[in-house]
């Protein structure tokens, strides 16, 4: 239990990424004698990682995604015929610049869902763009 007496105003202020760490950092700073400035830029990086990380958390939910990967959890060795370097380009998300969609289509069992779950683990992913995901149960032909 956090009993520094700044708990309280971070909570009022909901800097939970900061709470969470702040006894921590306190250690940190004072072991390696850090400046009140770089005290305070550890505490903020804190907190904006844990932001980051709960609005990356949400839209996954949003997107209904069945199981969210990252990039780099992806198996390349078991979609052998899969273009490794096609794939890694479209990781750059250049794509959406273009205003292109990415498309994923194929027999069953190939592995499809795989590509299509890991937008969120992009490092060129935009934040403010919104992702989905959708099994299709029916068959359709496209031209």
């Amino acid at each position: 239990m956090l009993t520094h007496p700044l708990a309280p105003k971070l909570k009022e202020l909901k800097l939970s990424g900061m709470l969470n760490t702040l006894n921590a950092r306190v250690e940190l700073a004072q072991s390696q004698q850090l400046s009140p400035l770089e005290f305070l830029a550890l505490l903020l990086e804190d907190e904006i990682d844990r932001r980051h990380q709960h609005v990356l958390e949400r839209r996954e939910r949003e997107a209904g995604f069945e199981r969210p990967k990252r990039l780099s959890q992806f198996d390349f060795a078991a979609l052998p015929t899969l273009d490794r370097a096609f794939v890694l380009r479209q990781a750059s998300c250049e794509f959406i610049a273009r205003q292109e969609n990415w498309l994923l289509y194929g027999p069953t069992g190939v592995g499809k869902a795989q590509p299509s779950q890991c937008p969120f683990g992009l490092p060129g992913f935009p934040g403010k763009h919104r992702r989905s995901w959708a099994r299709s149960s029916s068959s359709a032909r496209i031209r």
